[in-house]
């Protein structure tokens, strides 16, 4: 199951989004390792516009219902102010 994360917590995580693992066209992929000991990427996605909002919730429900060996699995999202 996923879960809605704060921004406060993806920062902390990322340590203020240092380490780069990989670029897009949609957004920047971070090193995270949450309180947990878990270690994740994190995807944070360039501005939003009202289009990339709808397409930011298709790609949450979309990741939410895959479940597959060669795919990383969704852990949780943020979505505050203008931070996706």
């Amino acid at each position: 199951m996923f879960r809605k994360f704060s921004y406060k917590e993806i920062k902390k995580a990322t340590d203020n989004f240092t380490t780069v693992i990989g670029e897009g066209g949609f957004g920047v992929v971070y090193k995270a390792q949450f309180s947990d000991g878990s270690v994740v990427a994190v995807k944070r996605m360039n501005k939003v516009s009202e289009q990339g909002e709808d397409e930011f919730c298709k790609e949450i429900e979309l990741l939410a219902r895959l479940h597959h060996r060669h795919l990383v699995a969704l852990r949780g999202f943020c979505a505050e102010k203008h931070e996706r």
